[in-house]
């Protein structure tokens, strides 16, 4: 065609393969002949610097998930002049134009669709993405199966307030979560909605909010109950639980799929649909105490451990972390918010918010450690209930985590994340899950103030970019179960008989205190989520 690009970075173009409010995508090969898709990004977009913040943050993510699935992200440039991201080519038509062309999947092949776009969604969600776009020309129907494309990239246009700059809304509103209509909080249940009309979709032809105009299937989508024709009576269960007006109730992706793979009876499924999926009830905010903040504090001396008896274990398989959880809390720190610090952008000094969309954290001799609570009660609250005081309710199976990358290292340091710290002095008490600077992982326990070491290994590969996450889950007794991921993959696990109480979670890091040792984090993406009980 006429004005179409020939080469886009090393990456001869060959043809068009379709063009959307966010960008083009066009067929290429790699210098090995592999065909591609490259997707280019609009210019109005590219040269929007928060647009170009958020973007570089979902396109890193992106690559980070597991190929279940999904057209694997290959490439991304994503600090030229025009912005691109490379995925696999899958041969196929899209799931609309199969409907279309050959009308409605049945039988087997609605289930392979449903349990296909499920696992995608399992490993979307597992790296900490939401799809945000989820609908049938974004799933293309190879001959091994479904591939769900375009995910997490289009939350880079929340820049524009949800909508594109010619005023088109992010995302298709017929597949559309209601929480998503009303500008509330995204979460992987968002995705999960849209799966839900997708396989109703892919059985009748019809999405299950099906007007004619605009507002009308907003008004469905908000109000009505849907329309699922031609599923046979447990897929419509599993569909009718997906597509719940409120967020909490729907199941997870994981859970789906369990679900359809025959982990739970039918049994225990109706009882799941009813009960088990529902997740916590809303939380509230308690002013942060800024007081919490603790630096320049020496390393502590590792000391063993007597408070309690800790077991070492190795991980069971390469599963990474919990996905079916529940997010109670996220900040990707693109704009200014609730955690303390103040960031000088001209010297790269101190702790705080930056210009590039991270949480930055500055260590040397004069300021060797760094803890810092995320401005979260771990001891969260429900809505008010009648009586003279809300209920309170704690997290259970916690899982926390950020994307780190470090700087300018000099020397020996360590870095990561830590829970069940002491609410008044965090010296006192906590988990730590570090990451050193000679590429080990850690699991250290402080009490009464000292520290000890209670696992640790090396880890292969560890890069100055990097995706962390933690769980402290209760189990029998007083016994706390540690467990932590590196890029989605188990490093360590150990279970401390004589658990800690209950406290904050947040980032730290530290470095030795002996006049050269230095490094700068930059702490992203941070999440936590867990389940509550009463």
């Amino acid at each position: 065609m006429a004005n179409e690009p020939q080469q886009i970075g090393p990456y001869r173009i060959t043809g068009r393969l379709g063009r959307g409010g966010m960008g083009t995508v066009y067929l290429g090969q790699d210098e090995s002949g592999r065909k591609v898709a490259v997707k280019v990004i609009n210019t109005e977009y590219s040269q929007n610097e928060n647009f170009r913040v958020r973007f570089r943050r979902e396109a890193e993510s992106a690559q980070r998930v597991r190929r279940f699935c999904t057209a694997a992200v290959l490439a991304a440039d994503l600090d030229g002049e025009q912005l691109y991201v490379v995925t696999e080519y899958v041969e196929g038509p899209n799931l609309e134009q199969a409907v279309e062309t050959s009308g409605p999947l049945t039988g087997s092949s609605l289930e392979a669709l449903a349990v296909g776009v499920a696992t995608a969604l399992t490993a979307i969600h597992a790296a900490g993405i939401v799809h945000r776009d989820l609908k049938p020309s974004n799933v293309l129907l190879s001959p091994v199966g479904p591939r769900v494309i375009d995910f997490g990239i289009a939350r880079a246009l929340d820049t524009f307030g949800g909508v594109t700059h010619t005023g088109e809304l992010v995302g298709t509103p017929r597949y559309m979560a209601p929480e998503v209509l009303r500008g509330e909080a995204i979460s992987p249940a968002c995705d999960v909605f849209s799966w839900g009309c997708l396989v109703a979709f892919a059985a009748s032809g019809r999405a299950p909010f099906n007007g004619e105009a605009l507002p009308a299937v907003i008004f469905q989508v908000l109000n009505s109950e849907p329309v699922l024709d031609n599923l046979e009576p447990q897929m419509r269960q599993l569909v009718r639980a997906a597509l719940d007006k409120d967020p909490a109730n729907r199941p997870s992706a994981q859970q789906l799929l369990d679900n359809m793979v025959g982990r739970v009876t039918p049994e225990i499924a109706q009882h799941t649909v009813a009960q088990t999926w529902k997740q916590s009830a809303p939380l509230r905010r308690r002013p942060v105490n800024r007081s919490r903040l603790v630096a320049g504090v020496a390393i502590a001396a590792a000391v063993a451990v007597t408070a309690g008896v800790i077991g070492v274990r190795a991980l069971a398989g390469p599963g990474g972390p919990p996905v079916n959880l529940a997010t109670l809390y996220q900040e990707d720190f693109t704009t200014n918010g609730d955690w303390p610090g103040t960031y000088d952008p001209e010297s790269g000094y101190g702790y705080g918010y930056t210009p590039q969309g991270t949480y930055a954290v500055d260590l040397n001799s004069e300021n060797p450690e760094n803890v810092t609570p995320a401005p979260i009660p771990f001891v969260a609250e429900q809505e008010p209930t009648p009586g003279p005081s809300p209920t309170p309710v704690t997290p259970a199976n916690l899982l926390i985590g950020a994307d780190i990358q470090t700087a300018d290292l000099v020397g020996s340091g360590e870095y990561g994340l830590f829970c069940r710290a002491s609410k008044d002095n965090y010296k006192d008490n906590r988990y730590e899950f570090l990451l050193t600077s000679s590429g080990e992982a850690r699991i250290r326990r402080v009490a009464g103030g000292s520290g000890g070491i209670v696992a640790s290994g090396a880890v292969e590969g560890l890069t100055d970019k990097l995706n962390l996450y933690v769980s402290c889950e209760p189990g029998e007794g007083r016994s706390v179960a540690l467990q932590m991921w590196v890029n989605g993959n188990p490093v360590l696990s150990a279970t401390d008989t004589n658990g800690l109480p209950t406290g904050d979670v947040g980032v730290l890091g530290r470095v030795q205190p002996d006049g050269e040792s230095s490094v700068r984090l930059a702490f992203d993406n941070f999440v936590l989520r867990g389940q509550l009980d009463g």
